[in-house]
Formats: structure tokens, sequence, C-alpha cells
């Protein structure tokens, strides 16, 4: 292929700007991504109300509702648990709501809300997908023009061509990491009729099937922002602090 100089370098240079375009794509701040589900029957004001957040809860009721926290038997004597449900009553007592805790027996009996806290990781699923491989698929010559004594002299240079040579298969395992979050009317709830207010999913698809890292942020994302739109799927997505060296 003969073309000249200056077009060839220009190639050259297109092929590195889309190299150095895929090497940037990998050095964006690092983000945690849940896909949030929300079911809820709070008051309607809660629900309507422009305010967010503290502000929406207490514009939504007279008195603040109180809640108790219920613990599966698997979760009594987890120290994850029990620094997840730390977690759990911060973000609710930053909605307005006041915190009942069981220290005494009968105290939880004495609370509005009763609320329920789950979460689990999956087995993982192995997907594959091809990865073009890039590599040299030729060259092209250049001509300088050498003017000498004796005329004009042709010097060639050659430039490689870049692109796609063939492809790799690669094989991943992606784990999905869930939490789930129930408020029942506690006095309702004993009476044994439909109680529950309000039913949150939360659910992250990733490489690591490490669960405990991620209840936190699953658990953060269904408060961006509280109660949320009822029935309404919705993605939330939330930047995660630089890796520690």
């Amino acid at each position: 292929m003969f073309c000249r100089q200056r077009s060839c370098r220009s190639r050259s240079l297109s092929v590195l700007l889309i190299v150095l375009a895929f090497v940037l794509a990998g050095c964006t701040t690092p983000t945690f991504v849940a896909t949030v589900s929300v079911r809820h029957q709070l008051p309607e004001i809660m629900a309507s109300t422009p305010a967010t957040g503290a502000a929406a809860v207490q514009a939504a009721m007279a008195l603040p509702k109180t809640f108790t926290i219920e613990r599966l038997p698997a979760q009594s004597q987890s120290l994850a648990f029990q620094q997840f449900e730390t977690e759990l009553i911060a973000h609710l007592t930053q909605q307005g709501l006041v915190w009942i805790a069981d220290s005494k027996p009968g105290d939880s009996n004495r609370a509005d809300w009763l609320v329920k806290l789950d979460y689990r990781v999956d087995n993982g699923v192995v997907q594959s997908y091809q990865q073009p491989v890039w590599g040299t698929i030729g060259f092209s010559i250049g001509y300088s023009h050498v003017h000498t004594s004796g005329g004009v002299i042709l010097l060639p240079s050659y430039y490689p061509e870049f692109g796609v040579v063939g492809s790799q298969t690669y094989n991943e395992t992606r784990y999905t990491r869930e939490l789930w979050l129930d408020i029942f009317d506690r006095k309702t709830l004993k009476q044994g009729e439909f109680a529950k207010l309000y039913e949150g999913h939360a659910t992250n698809q990733s490489r690591s099937g490490d669960l405990e890292s991620a209840v936190p942020w699953l658990l953060r994302s269904l408060f961006l922002p509280f109660p949320g739109p009822s029935g309404v799927n919705r993605e939330v997505r939330i930047p995660l602090p630089p890796a520690q060296p």
C-alpha cells in the first residue's frame, strides 16, 4: 500500500488515541450500582410531599413513629448483623423515627413499627463473552523526497497498521448480592392482619461473592431517597471511596 508520509502518521496516531481511550475508560471513579425496587403504603403525605428524608417523615406524622428491629435466629449472635443493624438504626433515625431498644423484656412491644432485615448472595453464574484481540494487520509505505545533487531520491518508510486479528473467549463468574428490608405495623401484625407498610429490595451484580462488604451499600441505596417511589424499579449509583494502598 502506498500512501503519503503525513497520512500514515495520522493513521498511526488515530490508533494510539483509540487505545488510550480504552485505557482511560478503566480509570473512572469506582461506583457501587444497585437495582432498587420498593413498594410501600406509608402515609400519602409522606409519599407525595416534595420534602425528603426526615422532613418528609415528620410532615406525614403528627408524632414520630417508634420502631424496633427483629433478629432472626441466625442473626442473634452475628457480629456482622450487629454492625448492619447499627447502620440501619442510623438510617431510620435520620428519617425522624425513634428507635426502641429491647434492652428489657417487653421493650419491643412498645414500638409502633417492626423492622426486619435480611440479605444473601447466590453461588454465582458463569458468563462467557468474546473480546477482540488487536495486532498488526499489515504495513503502509510512505516515501520521503530527498533532494541530492543527482536528483530526487524516494526513501521508503514503513508504518504498521493495527486492527482486530482475532478474538478470545473469557469466562467470568457474576454474583448477585441482595438485601431485603421490611417494615410492619406491629399492633396490626399481632392481630393477625395484613400489616406490611414497606418492602424494599436492593440487588447488586458483581465479580465478587463477598456479601458483607456489599450490605452497607445495598442498605444505603434504599435510603436514596426513603421511602422512594412505590412500584418502581430504579438504578442507584453510589461513588465508592478510593481503595486504600
